[in-house]
């Protein structure tokens, strides 16, 4: 007896059971079924339990047990079948639908016990009835009718108790790479975690497939739910599921509703748990969500979409728009990143960040990242044609990722299109690839080997160690975005950026930054080494037909600004002449850059200044944090209005040492 699964599965023999595809077509008995019924698995793979029916039960029968099935998700209670001799016997059957994570029946299990014998063990068959046969936990009619009574205690004593809906975050994949017996074990693993961070008075429940419900024993304060999804979170994650002698990461999204804020009865408490579960699921998973009213408002547009993305991929509503990477040393224009857009026939555009997370909780995420890849492919391959070669690159998500066929769709689509692969390059978002780094290096190493450039997006947001970049077989990090907005008022962002820059160069791979919205962070970049540029400063998101593929001019011309410098070692000054431009901040540049030293004190009279131009206000801006940054004293003397006008509308005064 290694498990809770062989004690259920062969100690208690007496337990007949059956599993069966989605058609009713059996798949597997055990022998516990063969010695009740007469029939071997030689008689019963591949047929229907039809077999076994006695005549004893009528249509309308067997229609309310098909209608428990739907819409509960089980039946439970007394049948009277044949055996192979033709006896006929009754038997006490649980019948659980297997669901999918779209929530669709892939299966069923049923489980009996042979009542005709008077030494029947009624402790077996209260148990078959009230337990869930896989993990020993309780099952749904079990939850209904201790939750009843628990409600009514908690009423009588005016207290408060929730409810935890629990679902595994990309369980799905799983069972489809490793099958259901991997499947099956690792539930069994999540039941035995949970029992051991909850108390001994609160209930679990499965509640079907990979979810999950716990009803909370009488709680004091109302942050006592988050605690509790707090320790279930971590605890699914501090370890790994050992499978096979594989190391398999699994988290989970938790909903919770709380009694009787939310509702005043278990069957409400549990759909609102639910809600709020897809609400945790669709930020990314891995956290808990309380209910709030306006989500029920929101699953019913989620459903309306999904129906509707359905009809997108179908009827070509999806298009990929390309926004390019120039090279902030040469201005080339080296590489794409493509974008999904969504034309919604009524609602008009709808953005990737709305319908993106609904396609990866409802199983679309597989065929839609297809599509973009195969689109993304047949357009560099155009652009190859026409002698202009770009790199395309593709954002994909954690479950394309663990899909065990995601290099092979890759090879595919390269093979279809005939795309060199050194043109395709894969982005995975940090936080994603690292939640499970074994299969993310697998993956990497299989694309790697196709020529496949890869690449890491939003560096710096993982919290994690850096050693893996050495494992894996990358090409480019690309700073995320939220460091670069900062980068004028936090110097430890500034720094972060300057360290990804250096970290990156040392290990001999291209650093993007993204999100580029203003010549100051353009200029701080360019002072920094950074390669790569990317935002709507330089281009936005275009249609194939509407980009022009020409390089960058990141040059800027002198306007003829006059700098007057004190011989000193320690002192320079500056006087700005009466039109602040882009031309005076090269200028300063060029005459400062190569003779500073940590020691000297740079003053500027700005008292001259006529008009004065917002984007030189920027990149002087960014040009005066790298000496700042460096230990060099930057002064400005005499601001006239014009020149402090235009820094309060820029808003970089603390930049500049202006209020």
């Amino acid at each position: 007896m290694n498990s809770l699964t062989d004690v259920l599965f062969f100690k208690h023999s007496n337990l007949g059971m059956l599993k069966a595809d989605h058609n009713m077509k059996i798949t597997a008995i055990n022998d516990a079924f063969s010695n009740i019924t007469g029939y071997s698995s030689e008689d019963m793979i591949g047929r229907t339990p039809n077999i076994l029916s006695s005549g004893r039960h009528d249509a309308a029968f067997y229609k309310r047990m098909w209608r428990s099935i739907n819409c509960r998700g089980y039946w439970s209670g007394e049948v009277w079948n044949k055996r192979k001799n033709g006896e006929i016997y009754p038997e006490l059957l649980t019948i659980d639908s297997i669901k999918n994570e779209e929530d669709e029946t892939k299966g069923y299990i049923g489980i009996f016990a042979d009542i005709s014998s008077q030494e029947k063990d009624p402790i077996d068959l209260g148990y078959l009835a009230h337990h869930d046969p896989l993990t020993g936990l309780s099952n749904r009619l079990l939850l209904k009718t201790r939750f009843k009574k628990f409600l009514d205690l908690v009423k009588r004593n005016n207290a408060k108790t929730a409810v935890l809906f629990i679902d595994l975050d990309a369980f799905k994949p799983i069972n489809d790479t490793l099958g259901h017996s991997a499947g099956d074990s690792i539930l069994v693993e999540v039941a035995e975690r949970l029992s051991s961070v909850v108390r001994k008075t609160d209930t679990i429940t499965r509640w079907g497939g990979d979810e999950f419900v716990i009803v909370l024993d009488v709680i004091n304060k109302n942050e006592s739910p988050a605690i509790v999804a707090e320790k279930i979170i971590g605890a699914l994650k501090k370890q790994p599921f050992i499978v096979d002698e594989k190391n398999l990461y699994l988290s989970c999204s938790i909903g919770i509703s709380v009694y009787p804020n939310d509702a005043d009865n278990g069957e409400a408490l549990v759909r609102k748990a639910d809600i709020a579960m897809y609400q945790a699921k669709s930020l990314g998973g891995s956290q808990y969500s309380f209910y709030k009213d306006e989500m029920t408002e929101t699953i019913k547009n989620q459903h309306n979409m999904l129906g509707d993305l359905r009809n997108a991929l179908e009827k070509n509503q999806l298009e990929l728009y390309y926004q390019p990477q120039y090279s902030i040393k040469t201005g080339e224009m080296s590489s794409v990143e493509a974008l999904i857009r969504w034309h919604h026939p009524e609602n008009g555009m709808i953005p990737p960040d709305q319908f993106i997370p609904v396609a990866e909780a409802k199983g679309l995420i597989i065929p839609i990242g297809t599509w973009v890849l195969r689109t993304a492919c047949q357009q560099a391959l155009k652009w190859m044609k026409r002698g202009t070669p770009l790199v395309v690159a593709i954002n994909v998500s954690a479950k394309q990722l663990i899909d065990n066929n995601f290099s092979k769709i890759v090879e595919m689509v390269l093979n279809e299109t005939g795309l060199p692969s050194y043109l395709l390059e894969i982005e995975l978002t940090e936080s994603l690839l690292i939640e499970d780094i074994e299969t993310s290096i697998h993956t990497f190493q299989q694309l790697s080997s196709l020529g496949v450039n890869l690449a890491i997006d939003d560096f710096g947001t993982g919290f994690s160690s850096l050693s893996y970049l050495t494992q894996l077989p990358v090409k480019k990090l690309k700073i995320d975005r939220a460091f670069l907005k900062n980068i004028f008022s936090k110097k430890a962002d500034r720094k972060l950026i300057n360290g990804i820059v250096a970290l990156g160069h040392s290990l001999g791979l291209n650093i993007v930054a993204e999100g580029i919205e203003t010549l100051a962070q353009l200029g701080f970049l360019r002072d920094i080494g950074c390669d790569l540029a990317q935002g709507y400063l330089l281009n936005r998101p275009l249609k194939a037909d509407d980009l022009v593929i020409q390089p960058y001019n990141f040059q800027y011309k002198s306007s003829g600004t006059e700098l007057t410098k004190i011989e000193n070692r320690i002192h320079m000054h500056i006087k700005l002449t009466d039109n602040f431009n882009i031309g005076q901040v090269a200028d300063l540049k060029e005459e400062m850059g190569s003779s500073l030293t940590n020691e000297e004190v740079v003053s500027i009279d700005a008292s001259e200044v006529e008009t004065a131009d917002a984007a030189a206000m920027q990149l002087m801006a960014a040009f005066f944090l790298h000496m700042l940054d460096k230990g060099i004293d930057v002064e400005i003397n005499a601001p006239s209005s014009a020149f402090l006008t235009v820094v309060r509308l820029t808003g970089l005064g603390p930049t500049l040492g202006l209020l």
